[in-house]
């Protein structure tokens, strides 16, 4: 599990995760560093300009320590979402947290930063955003970490047609169901009832793979679907091959699957090729992340119920 490089390289102290120093500037996660390494790369900030502190504030706004000794200005002290929850690397989970902390972002007194800039990062230090927010470029060493990923290794991003991305959500709130369309940048959702038996645990997930194929009916191209869910992959693979045909009845999501075996004959009968491919749940997944908060904004949307 990892998360995308945002810079062109790293390293903590001496060691070199990934990249070659170069002249770009230097950002520095203060509290992620032991009083060793904060001690080693003060003379380093103290030598060049170019660099920024992130620090949780630990006193009061009227207390204010820099964490370079001389030459360094604070240049923001706000309160969000900010930070990933505490080892969200071991759960998988992209929420964001704020723990009651603020955070100060610090440069050289030496540098100057366009007000322009320095709002976008405001906005970004209070964002109040229940979950981080993925995003996918084919700039510098993005395109590098999205080739790593399942769906990268795989060539999904090369395949010749559409490629949807499929998700349920499910909480107490009530269920949705969301799909993301990479070629068109966008999506749809739903609420999802219950329906007449109740429903499974997973109802969400296939109402998501339902949308999504009834979305590719809308033009002509071969598909492939991305879903974090093993039960549909599991439930729809009865419905496949020779001489299966379980009674839909006997199925909690009978009323889902109906439909779903209904548009998937439809796209036969159009000669249009159609694949279903499993992949995990957040775990760095631009994909899964995109269809994860379609399926959110579904849960909420009351005017849309199915």
């Amino acid at each position: 599990m990892t998360t995308p490089p945002l810079f062109s390289n790293a390293r903590r102290r001496r060691k070199v995760i990934w990249g070659a120093r170069d002249q770009s500037p230097i950002v520095v996660n203060w509290n992620g560093l032991d009083q060793l390494e904060q001690a080693d790369i003060i003379p380093i900030l103290e030598s060049t300009d170019n660099w920024a502190i992130l620090i949780h504030s630990s006193g009061p706004k009227e207390t204010i320590s820099p964490p370079i000794p001389a030459g360094s200005k604070r240049i923001l002290l706000k309160k969000g979402k900010a930070s990933r929850e505490k080892e969200w690397w071991r759960m998988g989970t992209d929420r964001l947290a704020s723990y009651g902390l603020e955070t100060e972002v610090w440069i050289s007194s030496q540098r100057m930063i366009p007000e322009a800039d320095i709002l976008g990062h405001e906005a970004l230090l209070q964002t109040e955003s229940e979950k981080d927010l993925p995003d996918m470029r084919s700039v510098g060493v993005n395109s590098i970490y999205w080739a790593g990923t399942k769906s990268g290794l795989m060539g999904i991003h090369n395949f010749p047609g559409a490629i949807y991305a499929t998700d349920g959500s499910n909480s107490s709130k009530g269920m949705g169901a969301g799909f993301y369309r990479h070629d068109a940048k966008g999506g749809g959702c739903c609420r999802v009832c219950r329906g007449s038996g109740g429903g499974s645990s997973g109802r969400a997930e296939f109402a998501a793979a339902c949308l999504a194929l009834e979305d590719s009916l809308a033009h002509d191209q071969p598909i492939a679907v991305l879903t974090d869910s093993k039960g549909f992959m599991t439930v729809s693979s009865n419905w496949v091959g020779e001489g299966k045909d379980p009674l839909l009845r006997h199925s909690p999501d009978g009323d889902i699957m109906a439909r779903v075996i209904k548009v998937l004959h439809q796209r036969v009968d159009l000669g249009l090729f159609t694949i279903f491919i499993k992949i995990r749940a957040h775990r760095g997944e631009f994909f899964n992340e995109k269809a994860d908060r379609w399926a959110d904004e579904g849960r909420e949307d009351i005017d849309s119920v199915r």
